[in-house]
């Protein structure tokens, strides 16, 4: 009887050790990684499926900051409830901007619920979706859903024209003066309540681009072509929440002289158009040309 419940109480001890052990939890680690979690092919390191969508689905109106629904997911080799889900929004059905991105934690019994930050504009469709996210790993993301804003539908943005209107180059050792284009930048701000100020800072970092600023610069480069956003050379992802630099979401580049505009580090003026960029925004007309390292970009855009 002796030997019999000892073999019992091994096999158990192996069964709780089996339950327990990381290879079954929900963010295990591979074992030939050195303890690093292994990504799935579809970029996802934590084993649960994706949180279920429940609205807003199937283009339904809604307003321009809605609250989005998701379920939270259970782990596929444990009982984990993970409850804590981000968002994103997009007005491509592939995500390639980004309008909108937050996270949000359910409650022990119930749904996890999101609500939309950055106002979307009136009369967009926009997409989005959501995955769950726990101590640093993700689940897949879940399949899109898609929603309507209510209101009319806003001006899009004219592209920046690739050529048009240019002031001619100055006499050798000259420079042109900068325009003062601040009344100018205020009446398009107005003109636009959609993109001012929900839309001066989306992705609440500050250098990338952003779609007031586009506007705001696609209007500039009606007027003239030597206007341009500033790369911010100095900076790197770290001085922007690990998303690489693409240009400052507050500033405007000016060519002056004879050289190419695209990667124009010397002959340019500076102004800061925006203070407060990702905090309460408030326009500026600030020059302070020499006062930091700058380089002319066209931010993919032009």
């Amino acid at each position: 009887m002796r030997a019999w419940l000892g073999v019992v109480l091994v096999a158990g001890g192996a069964t709780i050790a089996a339950c327990s052990g990381a290879a079954n939890g929900p963010t295990a680690p591979s074992a030939a990684a050195g303890g690093e979690v292994t990504a799935a092919t579809d970029g996802s390191t934590l084993k649960t499926p994706a949180p279920r969508i429940v609205s807003p689905t199937g283009g339904a109106a809604v307003a321009a900051t809605p609250t989005l629904v998701a379920e939270p997911t259970v782990g596929r080799f444990s009982t984990l409830v993970v409850r804590t889900a981000r968002f994103q929004l997009s007005e491509s059905a592939a995500f390639t901007t980004i309008t909108d991105e937050g996270t949000a934690t359910g409650t022990a019994n119930g749904l996890i619920t999101y609500t939309v930050q950055r106002a979307q504009g009136a009369g967009r469709r926009i997409y989005w979706r959501t995955r769950a996210e726990l101590d640093g790993a993700v689940s897949p993301w879940s399949a899109t859903a898609e929603f309507v804003v209510s209101g009319s539908a806003t001006p899009t943005p004219t592209p920046s024209p690739g050529g048009g209107n240019r002031t001619p180059n100055p006499p050798a050792g000259q420079r042109l003066p900068l325009p003062d284009v601040r009344g100018l930048i205020a009446q398009w701000t107005s003109e636009r309540p959609d993109l001012f100020p929900s839309q001066q800072c989306p992705l609440g970092v500050k250098y990338v681009n952003n779609p007031w600023q586009d506007y705001i610069m696609d209007r500039l480069r009606q007027l003239d072509t030597r206007w341009g956003y500033n790369a911010k050379p100095t900076r790197t992802p770290a001085d922007n929440g690990g998303r690489p630099v693409v240009a400052a979401g507050d500033e405007v580049l000016y060519n002056y002289g004879s050289n190419p505009d695209q990667g124009n580090t010397n002959e340019v003026y500076a102004v800061d158009i925006l203070e407060q960029h990702c905090g309460t925004p408030r326009l500026t007309w600030r020059v302070f040309t020499g006062e930091e390292p700058v380089r002319w970009t066209g931010a993919g855009r032009f």
